[in-house]
């Protein structure tokens, strides 16, 4: 597809995240959001970084959302998204941090590194499935909520 029918496929969610039931939750929250959005998992962050700068591989994604945790396996989440901010066609893509740190210092650093919203993922699983759908229809324009 060209660039100019894009906007008819499904929207793009890059999740970086490595805990399985993490992965599992943001699926989850992802599919309560829209039933027209495609969700692409990396579990470290070195792969993430590679995935979309196509390092030696496939063309790179270019995704419409990225969530990103902040701790993980190769590269860390905020390695990533400086990665994310120095591309430029990357510019305009949402990054929203999904962590379970409360720490106030990277809670700051990734706003200092341009992400769009921090989100403290929630202890209990359905508010972290809402969470994550909340923050996918407000970044993602025109997704609106599936559930009656």
């Amino acid at each position: 597809m060209t660039d100019g029918t894009h906007q008819a496929s499904a929207a793009q969610v890059l999740a970086v995240e490595d805990n399985p039931g993490d992965v599992r939750l943001l699926e989850e929250g992802v599919g309560a959001a829209d039933a027209s959005l495609e969700l692409h998992v990396c579990n470290n962050g070195r792969l993430a970084i590679e995935r979309l700068t196509g390092d030696g591989g496939p063309a790179p994604d270019h995704p419409d959302l990225v969530l990103l945790d902040l701790n993980l396996p190769g590269k860390s989440g905020l390695e990533v998204l400086q990665a994310i901010r120095d591309d430029t066609q990357f510019d305009t893509v949402p990054v929203i941090v999904v962590s379970s740190s409360e720490n106030p210092d990277d809670v700051r650093g990734v706003y200092e590194h341009a992400a769009n919203a921090y989100v403290t993922k929630p202890a209990d699983p359905d508010e972290y499935i809402e969470a994550v759908a909340a923050a996918v229809q407000f970044w993602i324009p025109g997704v609106t909520e599936t559930d009656d």
